[in-house]
């Protein structure tokens, strides 16, 4: 009888262990995207310190920064955006989130509301197989990171045809079992739970700028989709929803190169929030974002253009939401700390970052304190884009009126801008470097110094004697020279060598 038991107990023991490596397993080798966006989420929704949640697709990932909410305007919002998510994709999340929190509002993009089609993996007629398979790859950051339960069947089931596919959201150690050679660092610290996680509250800044904006003609006023669509369907089930549970609700369409059908999406986006009663905010028709400067491309914002639209947002929202500003608060001090951080890293970014136009976006955002140089002759009077982006920092249209050569000094510890064009002097402007002096000489020499270091001039150099743009960051406290780099014009082509 002993043995049996004993035999019976080793046997116990190696199945627990064997389990227990099973799942150790799982853990290790799933993709961590989804937890990556969302580990934040169900920490902050655990302590109920989630007021707004952000819905929709990758346009909302990148044009709403919670970071910048909170910091200007202390409310806590989690960007519960995802690629290529249609509204009926939003509508599941929105209701798996909602079981785990109760936020104050509900902000929903309406993009894509002209998408006719139920399932995810049939999409329309004649779909392209790669554009199927790619919707089904991007549904897998907004739902692995949901535990398996009766809601995460029911949106499976209501998102995907194939039961095959079906079973790759159910059971995603089927997806990702074969991930053996990729496993690095940060796949065994999610044992432990300290796998890396977004410091951005779901949110995704992207830096490029879009060159080539293009622009669209307006539909006929009032134009509206013809029919109903899937996707009008469930904007109306996700203002029900929210409607039911007592929770504000706002439709938005974000901004980007709007095509006409995009546009008359918008008008009908707008209809439905009219059935409802609920506010609309169509930003294709506002003055919010410059597309010849704040796009990452045609579809999506940079940070720049984030930065606009976030806190136009935080405003609205502070106007009409009626939230409490949690600024100050100690138990929300990881808000205030990752808000930080990401303030923080742009001078990092900005010193780190060799794209001209990238940089002066960085600079734009008005964390790192930066001289802007053309000199006479530079191809950067004949690009707008470029003009325009250093107008943005200047916030007044003198590069316009440049024929060269041109600088412009922005002081962000002052909060103040210099500017001189073609003949024009700067004498003593104060800033964290000292009190600087300007002076054109001849295309190739020209002075900028501080009046307490006579012998440095930063506008001259042996080496760079022919680049005709000059970029200098500096700290905006200290006045130490962060990064200093030259850039040569090449039509709207600049380079560093």
């Amino acid at each position: 009888m002993k043995t049996k038991i004993l035999n019976f107990c080793k046997a116990a023991v190696f199945f627990l262990l064997l389990a227990v490596c099973i799942l150790a397993a799982i853990v290790v080798v799933r993709r961590k995207e989804s937890s990556y966006k969302y580990a934040d989420f169900f920490d902050k929704a655990k302590n109920d310190q989630i007021d707004v949640l952000f819905m929709g697709s990758s346009h909302v990932i990148n044009a709403v920064n919670p970071a910048t909410l909170y910091r200007n305007y202390g409310i806590t919002s989690y960007n519960m955006g995802g690629h290529g998510s249609v509204m009926q994709a939003t509508y599941w999340e929105l209701i798996e989130a909602l079981d785990y929190c109760k936020p104050k509002w509900v902000v929903v993009d309406a993009y894509m509301l002209e998408k006719d089609y139920q399932y995810l993996d049939v999409m329309e007629e004649n779909a392209d197989p790669g554009d199927i398979n790619t919707s089904v790859e991007q549904l897998h950051l907004n739902m692995d990171a949901w535990p398996l339960g009766r809601l995460k069947i029911a949106a499976v089931n209501d998102l995907i045809k194939d039961p095959d596919k079906r079973n790759q959201f159910l059971f995603d150690f089927i997806v990702y079992h074969d991930r053996w050679s990729e496993l690095d660092e940060n796949d065994y610290r999610a044992l432990t739970g300290n796998a890396d996680r977004n410091q951005l509250f779901g949110a995704e800044m992207r830096y490029d700028v879009e060159k080539t904006p293009v622009t669209y003609p307006d539909p006929q006023e009032g134009a509206l989709l013809s029919g109903h669509t899937v996707g009008q369907e469930y904007l109306r089930k996700i203002i029900d929803e929210c409607q039911r549970d007592g929770i504000g609700v706002v439709v938005t369409y974000l901004p980007f190169c709007a095509d006409t059908d995009d546009k008359i999406a918008a008008n009908s986006a707008g209809a439905v929030a009219g059935e409802y009663g609920v506010p609309y905010i169509n930003m294709l028709d506002k003055d919010i974002i410059d597309i010849r400067t704040d796009l990452n491309d045609t579809g999506h914002l940079n940070a720049s253009g984030a930065e606009k639209v976030s806190r136009f947002l935080g405003q609205w929202l502070t106007d009409n939401a009626d939230l409490a500003d949690h600024r100050g608060d100690a138990s929300y001090s990881d808000w205030q700390n990752k808000a930080d951080a990401y303030y923080g890293s742009i001078s990092d970014m900005a010193a780190s970052e060799d794209d001209l136009y990238t940089e002066l976006e960085l600079l734009s955002l008005n964390e790192v304190s930066g001289i802007v140089y053309f000199n006479q002759g530079s191809g950067a009077f004949h690009d707008d884009t470029l003009r325009k982006m250093v107008s943005n920092i200047a916030g007044t249209d003198t590069i316009y009126q440049a024929n060269g050569p041109y600088i412009l000094i922005n002081d962000v510890g002052s909060g103040k801008t210099y500017e001189a064009f073609d003949d024009g002097f700067l004498g003593g402007v104060p800033t964290a470097m000292g009190n600087l002096i300007y002076q054109p000489v001849e295309a190739r020499f020209r002075f900028l110094y501080a009046e307490e270091n006579e012998e440095m001039n930063y506008l001259y150099d042996d080496e760079h004697a022919d680049f005709d743009i000059q970029v200098i960051t500096y700290d905006p406290v200290s006045g130490e020279v962060l990064t200093h780099r030259f850039y040569r014009s090449y039509g709207n082509r600049y380079r560093t060598d």
